[in-house]
């Protein structure tokens, strides 16, 4: 009984240690160069939170709450 659960672990970690899964580089394909610190900066901080930025002020800007609206008052809503 031992004999078959360690086959078992072993049989289980061999299909885990093997990614079948992924797939072989072409016969010439080589990666590319890295990138900098700096280009890993831009790219994955800064741009990406320049971008939210941009959107939440977009969206506020398209939403935001106006004043000066002669609005009919409303006893539900506002106190005075």
């Amino acid at each position: 009984m031992k004999s078959k659960i360690s086959a078992l672990i072993v049989l289980l970690i061999t299909f885990v240690a093997s990614p079948a899964w992924a797939v072989p580089q072409e016969g010439a394909a080589e990666p590319g160069e890295g990138l900098t610190a700096l280009q890993t900066v831009l790219y994955f901080f800064i741009a990406p939170l320049s971008l939210f930025i941009a959107i939440v002020i977009i969206g506020y800007a398209i939403h935001r709450p106006r004043e000066g609206k002669n609005k009919p008052s409303n006893l539900l809503t506002e106190i005075r």
